[in-house]
């Protein structure tokens, strides 16, 4: 009986440090504009976006309003000293989160979706696509 205590303990305490991890590699965002996540749409809203020091590519954006959750894959991308924010490309009146660059250790960049390309090919002739930075807390 005590050695399943101790093992439930240990189980608990365990759990804790991967919250705890998953935290400390966490940012927020105020999103004032829907936006593409890949080929996923998301409204406008804050956002948090968080990774596990084991799986640091691996970035949950969850919307804190509402506490829908999208899991993504990125890819590494360097991190810029002193950076803490998000990169978009705008095409017309469509967003696509690029880049996730968290002083708290997020460095991640998407690479282009298939609905990007797509929505890039219609807009190049009306006008070039434009980055637009947005400040992580």
């Amino acid at each position: 009986m005590k050695q399943s205590i101790a093992i439930a303990v240990c189980l608990l305490a365990s759990l804790g440090a991967v919250r705890a991890s998953a935290q400390d590699h966490a940012a927020k965002a105020n999103v004032p504009f829907g936006f593409y996540v890949g080929d996923t749409w998301v409204p406008a809203g804050t956002y948090v976006m968080s990774s596990e020091a084991s799986n640091p590519l691996l970035i949950s954006i969850r919307n804190a309003e509402t506490s829908k959750t999208l899991m993504t894959l990125g890819g590494p991308d360097d991190p810029q000293p002193g950076s803490n924010k998000l990169v978009f490309a705008k095409y017309g009146d469509k967003y696509f989160l690029h880049e996730i660059q968290s002083g708290r250790g997020i460095h991640v960049a998407f690479s282009q979706s298939k609905r990007e390309r797509l929505t890039e090919e219609r807009e190049a002739s009306v006008a070039p696509p434009s980055t637009i930075y947005l400040a992580l807390r």
